[in-house]
């Protein structure tokens, strides 16, 4: 009995593999027999044969890992080359070069002194006058077409010709000043209309949040005249005043009032423009002269400059106001030879003679 059931299992795994022989086998394609060829589902396009894969139909083919052969890299170089003179066919794009500042077209700066601002507000806590006066002046610095000279420059020279204090703001002054140091205007205001709102940030915290609006008002003076040439006036929104965090009331007055001078700096820059821009002669020495404009005005050695006889003021005769000097007689002119000091000049005299101090020296731009 036991052989019986060793025959038996023998038989079984014979038949087994047999089985297993006849599966692996049944995909074999018969000897001598083509194999059918599936339908094309894939979009007509071109074939593609790509090494390790089956071949494949369609527009957009992948791309084969293996060199290309010549017949498909032909399309390719046609491609490269349509391109390539398409980029060529383009109109060349013009150079556009940065405006050129001020100085380089042949203009000097205006030299203009600031004073401080009257505070005409019940807001104490801070120097606005002298805040205001300091903005202004970084602004304006910063258009790279005005001078601001120092207050304390001009109000010792002024004290040193017998002029108080007091008499700074008087057109009498204003007129040294131009005659002495080439001012050519002066610049003074008010601040008003400070208003403060103030809270905390939330209910459980103790830093405070700020806002604030104000009133500036800004009055520009020629001095050779002494004539109010007009009055600029600026007011700040409340909104972008935000402060927060300690000092934040006097943050918020300072930030409105930086608003409000940039409500004014453009139309008090155009105004400044319709003054011509002049100096005057700080010593003559022989065929040199010395002038009180240099580096800082925007002088370069080579500028030519003219000399002129002071003109004549005109007085209106019903409003008794000055309305401007005369241009004088043309008496020579003079070339920049050298820089010196913060803002002075020597000229060298090319045309003309018999200059003095109470010449006036001008740009031969016009």
């Amino acid at each position: 009995m036991i052989q019986n059931g060793k025959k038996l299992l023998s038989l079984l795994v014979i038949l087994i593999s047999l089985i297993f022989f006849l599966t692996s086998c049944s995909n074999l394609p018969l000897i001598g027999k083509k194999k059918e060829e599936k339908p094309d589902k894939l979009p007509p396009g071109k074939t593609v044969t790509i090494e390790g894969m089956e071949q494949a139909k369609g527009v957009n083919p992948p791309k084969p890992e293996s060199a290309p052969s010549k017949k498909a890299s032909a399309q390719p170089a046609i491609r490269e080359k349509e391109t390539e003179t398409k980029v060529a066919s383009l109109p060349t794009r013009p150079f556009y070069s940065p405006s050129l500042p001020l100085l380089q077209l042949g203009g000097f700066k205006k030299k203009l002194v600031i004073l401080d601002f009257e505070n005409k507000t019940t807001y104490k806590d801070e120097k606005i006058g002298e805040a205001v006066a300091k903005k202004l002046s970084d602004k304006l610095e910063a258009t790279q077409r005005v001078v601001t000279v120092d207050e304390t420059v001009v109000s010792e020279m002024l004290k040193k010709q017998g002029f108080t204090s007091q008499d700074f703001t008087e057109s009498s002054a204003m007129r040294r000043a131009h005659q002495s140091l080439g001012i050519q205007a002066f610049a003074l205001g008010t601040v008003t209309d400070v208003s403060l709102l103030s809270s905390k940030t939330s209910d459980t915290s103790d830093e405070e949040v700020s806002f604030a609006t104000a009133k500036v008002e800004i009055r520009l003076i020629d001095a050779s005249t002494g004539n109010l040439l007009k009055s600029f006036i600026g007011r700040s929104p409340i909104f972008g005043t935000k402060e927060t965090g300690e000092y934040s009331r006097g943050k918020a007055v300072l930030k409105a009032i930086d608003i409000g001078l940039d409500d004014i700096l453009e139309g008090f820059l155009r105004q400044l423009d319709f003054l011509d821009w002049t100096t005057t002669i700080a010593k003559t020495e022989g065929d040199q002269l010395y002038i009180n404009a240099g580096k800082l005005s925007g002088l370069r050695i080579g500028d030519v400059l003219e000399i002129f006889e002071p003109g004549k003021e005109i007085i209106h005769p019903t409003t008794n106001l000055s309305l401007g000097w005369t241009t004088g007689q043309l008496k020579g002119a003079i070339k920049i030879t050298d820089l010196f000091g913060v803002d002075a000049a020597v000229g060298r005299v090319v045309q003309g003679q018999g200059f003095s101090l109470n010449d006036v020296v001008k740009s031969t731009m016009k």
